[in-house]
């Protein structure tokens, strides 16, 4: 009688890991999709040019860093041009790609990196280009990792490969969804991420350009 209450016993508790293990897994494909709709507003914000919303999906850090009128100009500045340049970026929505779920404990904090390549054309109104500052120019992009041509003296197509952008939550966004670009030339970026997240997002980044430099070698 022992043994046959032990296999019930031992039964039941492999009935609820195997529970507890698929409602863990729900909950990560529910945030997944919710994070995939708020990739898919990323881009729409950006082609209907919604500088607002866009702000509004901005992680909450950068307005104690910088005002937030201050950053609505000069992304307006960055999508409008001034007398200096123009920029055009095409309004599509590019192949992206998101990563797995990650998790920490501290702070809650849930993430998924965004990758995608994006195109535009920069004009630069005041100044020309010869031969020798169009080479220096396409060396300097793509020491960033930036393919650049120019079609004109003073126009340039440019693909940034493997943009990235973080989707994440935690408790300093009060558990709301916000974006971060991924960028390691901005100080914003590095005051406002744990250093934890700055490792993590910098492996996959690696892994990134790992996997399209194998893909031109084939």
């Amino acid at each position: 009688m022992k043994k046959e209450t032990f296999k019930i016993l031992f039964f039941c508790f492999l009935l609820v890991g195997f529970a507890s293990k698929n409602d863990a897994q729900e909950h990560v494909n529910a945030d997944l999709k919710h994070v995939d709709s708020l990739a898919q507003k990323m881009f729409v914000d950006v082609n209907n040019r919604d500088f607002d919303a866009i702000l509004d999906m901005t992680h909450p850090k950068v307005f104690e860093i910088l005002p937030k009128e201050s950053l609505k100009s000069i992304i307006k500045t960055m999508f409008e041009g001034n007398e200096d340049f123009s920029i055009d970026i095409p309004k599509i929505i590019p192949k992206y790609k998101l990563s797995e779920l990650f998790k920490s404990e501290e702070n809650h904090l849930k993430y998924v990196f965004v990758s995608y390549d994006m195109n535009m054309k920069m004009t630069f109104n005041k100044q020309e280009f010869n031969d020798e500052s169009k080479q220096m120019m396409i060396s300097m992009m793509a020491a960033k990792g930036m393919d650049v041509e120019f079609v004109s003296n003073n126009t340039m197509d440019v693909l940034m490969k493997d943009t990235m952008t973080i989707i994440l939550k935690d408790d300093a966004t009060n558990d709301k969804w916000v974006m971060v670009n991924y960028d390691t030339d901005s100080p914003l970026f590095y005051q406002i991420l744990s250093s934890n997240l700055m490792e993590k997002a910098k492996d996959y980044m690696q892994d990134l350009m790992l996997e399209r430099k194998k893909s031109s070698e084939n």
